[in-house]
């Protein structure tokens, strides 16, 4: 596939996957919505129930007026078993304007009587000539008489006594909160406030939210006026988790969205990598046909050169048979072993190829390929070492590949070592393996070059230069021969520093 078409085909995927994304991101938000609006409405239902309850338990606290005694401070005996208190605006005259405070104190004592203690605080000591003095009225009112000024004061209480923030307690709201919440099957985490919304006081405070957040929640209950406190007070609940709340509700349609999401982004990406891949493939089956056809060319050149001055009648028949005949014979097994290489590969690719399996002696295979090809190397002035200190060097193994993969590394170590290749030959023992190993000293092979090179047909990149033969199979023989001899094969290089090929294989001990 070529390049021009890979690039637009990958933009439309892209924006493909990014519209589906976007509709079920929509779709995920409307459900989101619809959860949210139930959750609310659950709320509320449960918020109303809790205000019932405060409101119930408000009214059954009550005190019988028959039960109350006003009495001197001083003679009240000293047998009280708790406490209340009532604070109460004291009004001027129009019954509009607070001037001061009734604070009024019950003693509960151990004889089951009450005795009421009542105080007065004025705001601005001025405003007493204007005033009418209720200290009598709230006293009548107290023993049950109805007066309007009485009744005046009673609907102006400014905040909750002592005894009604104790009955009201965190304990207390937080149980029946949970009880409320539980009937509508919320069960998540949540903290709540009770704030008098007069006096811009919190009457219980929030046990883990900050006061300035637990203002800002949009699940507010105000509760119901009665004797106790006319000022408006708000239950306050706030839910921290409120999101994973949603999530939890939505657990099957998350899954479902995550699926798909999962299935959609797998899709895209399987699909343009096999399409990368694919261009890929395409490319390099076509740099091997372009090699293939360029090392074909010159022997087949060669053959054909010689032939024609072979049947141009010019030359002698000896003259033909000493300079041409043996050339066209070299030309021909050139040919005939890159056809084998070829085939050879692809009995490989077929799990075809079946291995001779026998003890061989790998420094004796190394010293045969170092005589074989050190008049190669010589003449090319260059040089060939070797330091073979293994001590267990035999394997089992096919002969044949062995020798070949050991002459595949050599031979690339000349190919790409220049005019004077520098060649060394060593192994050594690691365990229970030989580990052989074929240095040059040539142009090396770059980092992101290396996890390539035993790819078939794969040939490090120089344009379209054919400076060294090859069809790129080589390597890629190489190391599947070492696989079928259950070793491992690897490389380490650097950029015009040369090359170090290292094998490892089982030895025979």
């Amino acid at each position: 596939m070529r390049k021009r078409l890979l690039i637009p085909l990958s933009i439309l995927l892209g924006f493909v996957a990014i519209m589906l994304l976007f509709s079920i991101f929509q779709l995920y938000k409307e459900a989101e919505k619809v959860q949210r609006n139930i959750f609310v409405n659950e709320v509320l239902i449960a918020g109303e129930g809790v205000i019932d309850k405060i409101d119930a338990t408000l009214k059954n606290d009550t005190i019988a007026l028959s039960a109350i005694h006003q009495i001197n401070p001083d003679s009240i005996p000293n047998s009280t078993v708790y406490k209340k208190f009532t604070n109460h605006f004291f009004l001027d005259s129009t019954g509009q304007r607070p001037i001061g405070i009734i604070n009024t104190t019950f003693d509960f004592n151990q004889d089951n009587t009450i005795y009421a203690i009542v105080d007065t605080f004025y705001f601005d000591t001025n405003d007493l000539n204007s005033i009418r003095q209720f200290d009598e009225l709230w006293a009548s009112g107290v023993n049950g008489q109805n007066n309007k000024s009485s009744n005046a004061m009673k609907t102006q209480l400014m905040e909750m006594d002592s005894s009604t923030i104790q009955l009201l307690n965190s304990d207390f709201l937080h149980r029946i909160i949970k009880e409320a919440l539980a009937e509508e099957n919320i069960t998540s985490s949540f903290d709540f406030a009770l704030y008098n919304a007069y006096t811009s006081n919190f009457v219980i405070n929030p046990t883990f939210v900050p006061n300035d957040i637990i203002l800002k929640s949009e699940y507010l209950f105000k509760l119901k006026s009665n004797d106790k406190f006319i000022t408006p007070h708000y239950l306050i609940l706030y839910f921290p988790s409120e999101r994973r709340i949603f999530f939890k509700q939505m657990s099957t349609i998350v899954i479902l969205i995550i699926c798909l999401i999962v299935i959609i982004v797998s899709m895209c990406a399987l699909t343009l990598t096999a399409l990368y891949r694919q261009k890929k493939a395409a490319d390099v089956k076509n740099d091997f046909i372009n090699n293939m056809t360029h090392e074909f060319k010159t022997p087949i050149s060669t053959i054909s050169l010689a032939c024609e001055a072979i049947s141009d009648g010019s030359i002698t028949y000896a003259e033909a048979k000493e300079l041409f005949i043996p050339t066209i014979r070299d030309e021909n097994n050139r040919l005939q072993k890159m056809v084998e290489n070829i085939l050879l590969t692809a009995r490989l690719n077929k799990g075809q190829l079946r291995m001779n399996v026998e003890i061989v002696d790998i420094h004796q295979l190394i010293n045969k390929i170092i005589h074989s090809i050190s008049l190669q190397i010589y003449a090319s002035k260059g040089k060939i070492t070797q330091q073979l200190n293994a001590i267990n060097y035999r394997i089992f193994a096919d002969p044949i590949h062995i020798e070949n993969i050991i002459i595949n590394l050599t031979e690339n170590a000349i190919k790409y070592s220049g005019n004077a290749p520098t060649i060394e030959i060593r192994t050594h023992n690691e365990g229970k393996n030989i580990v052989i190993e074929v240095e040059d000293h040539g142009i090396g092979i770059a980092k992101k070059e290396q996890k390539h090179i035993f790819q078939e047909f794969y040939r490090v990149s120089q344009g379209n230069r054919h400076d060294t033969k090859g069809f790129g199979l080589g390597l890629g023989y190489v190391k599947k021969i070492v696989s079928l001899h259950h070793g491992n094969i690897s490389v380490k290089s650097e950029l015009n520093e040369g090359s170090t090929f290292i094998i490892s294989l089982p030895t025979k001990l």
